[in-house]
């Protein structure tokens, strides 16, 4: 297997320039000319002005992007050009800024990017966006700013083309600026070959990544970034601001800062220059329930229709309705209604303030599956016992004659069970969420009853149960 890479192994960009014959340079130049063609389609940034946050993700509907190209003559050693009229002065270093939001909406920095890779090295294809907390560690795919650009150290091919952008990517420019062209696109870190290298970190070289050293079978090639390199933005990156696409120096973005009490952060919604506050992770109580640990891991995570995964599954645990991780309409009917049940503005997302009301909510209790009865033993001269006497009717799930109490949202118990039954609330999880009080409102509306979404006296005679 190659050895890992090295940010000096390769030859310097210079070296390699000098010693690259004319066809190659025109080569070169013709890539990136097609390259800075796709970027400023994607870009639509003149002298580095500035655009709304709504104006730097494309639409949702397009998610997961992955691009595509088709192969030339274009070979392996090629690099990107740097842009002309690049300012004197260069971007600081990013500082690690890890993921805390969730927005796999690809970003525009990240969207230029890619293209550049593909314009520059046809027949390659790259991603971006990711459903939030699908690899249960912080991803800055969740946000839309990491590019996993696909080739293989595997394939000599491959190795040769990896090895020559990131000797490009690293290299000092002409005014000496160290890893000059990964500060003017606003590269954060990037994991290739069993390593990773970082803006941060940078006088540390190429560090090992994880525990890939010791697995070297080709199963291992996707966690140990063997068949692509990943290349995380910095916020200025993400947002296409840097030099490499603006000729305009960009000052710091420290993106959205998460509160104290909840996990995750609001969606990026514009340039940050002050460094965000850190706080400890929020942590379930001991002996919480699996719905209620999911709560507080994921709280604050914005999701909304036609977000999925892990996030949208915790949501919909926590509202009652079926956790299938994809978020449609009978989700986004509970959000609904839990969110008017909270006096929260209307509306179908789950934002901070519902986060918040969902941890001051006790989450839904699973009805335990009934005992199995016994069958009963058979009396001299027969083959079955008489049941007993039934003592009245009664709300279903309860004893014959129980009370029928005054139920709203938040009560537990059989008789919520029992309601549920009678409405076809499905699961039967004997909570009353919101999902409950809609099929409360619902039927007591049809009944002539005030839509209190409250379950009374009336309500149960019309329930007949």
């Amino acid at each position: 297997m190659p050895a890992a890479p090295r940010s000096h192994r390769a030859r310097p960009a210079d070296r390699r320039r000098a010693a690259a014959a004319p066809a190659d340079r025109r080569r070169r130049r013709t890539a990136a000319v097609v390259g800075a063609t796709v970027v400023a389609a994607t870009l639509v940034l003149v002298g580095g002005g500035t655009a709304t946050a709504a104006e730097l993700t494309p639409s949702a509907a397009a998610l997961p992007l992955a691009g595509s190209a088709s192969p030339t003559s274009a070979g392996p050693a090629d690099v990107p050009a740097e842009p002309a009229g690049l300012p004197a002065a260069i971007e600081d270093p990013s500082p690690y800024l890890q993921q805390v939001s969730c927005d796999p909406r690809s970003t525009r920095g990240a969207l230029a990017l890619g293209s550049l890779l593909l314009a520059t090295y046809p027949g390659t294809t790259y991603g971006i966006g990711r459903a939030c907390g699908a690899d249960g560690i912080a991803s800055e795919h969740y946000e839309g700013r990491a590019v996993d650009w696909m080739t293989s150290v595997r394939d000599p091919a491959g190795a040769a083309r990896a090895e020559a952008f990131l000797a490009w990517l690293l290299a000092p420019d002409a005014a000496g600026h160290a890893f000059a062209n990964a500060r003017r696109l606003g590269v954060m870190y990037v994991i290739w070959n069993n390593h990773i290298w970082g803006t941060y970190a940078a006088t540390a070289g190429w560090r090992p990544y994880s525990s890939c050293a010791t697995h070297p079978d080709p199963g291992w090639d996707t966690s140990c970034h063997r068949n692509h390199i990943h290349l995380s933005l910095s916020w200025s990156g993400a947002s296409g601001r840097t030099s490499f696409w603006t000729g305009h120096v960009a000052p710091t973005d420290y993106g959205p800062c998460r509160p104290a009490d909840l996990n995750w952060a609001p969606p990026w919604s514009g340039p940050n220059a002050v460094p965000c506050l850190s706080f400890g992770t929020v942590a379930a109580r001991a002996g919480s329930s699996s719905v209620a640990a999911s709560i507080v891991r994921y709280s604050g995570a914005t999701v909304g229709p036609g977000s999925t995964g892990p996030v949208v599954a915790a949501v919909q645990g926590a509202v009652g309705v079926t956790a299938d991780g994809q978020f449609g309409d009978v989700t986004g009917a509970a959000v609904a209604a839990f969110r008017a049940a909270h006096g929260l503005p209307a509306g179908r997302q789950v934002d901070a303030a519902v986060w918040r009301a969902l941890l001051a909510a006790p989450p839904p209790v699973p009805t335990p599956a009934p005992a199995p009865t016994p069958a009963p033993a058979p009396g001299p001269g027969k083959g079955s016992v008489a049941p007993a006497p039934s003592t009245g009717p009664g709300p279903t799930g309860t004893p014959g004659g129980a009370t029928r109490p005054r139920l709203a949202y938040g009560a537990t118990g059989t008789a919520v069970a029992a309601v549920q039954r009678a409405l076809h609330v499905t699961p039967v999880s004997a909570w009353f969420g919101p999902v409950t009080r809609a099929a409360v409102v619902a039927f007591r509306t049809a009944h002539g009853l005030a839509p209190t979404g409250v379950v009374d006296a009336a309500t149960w005679q019309a329930l007949g149960v």
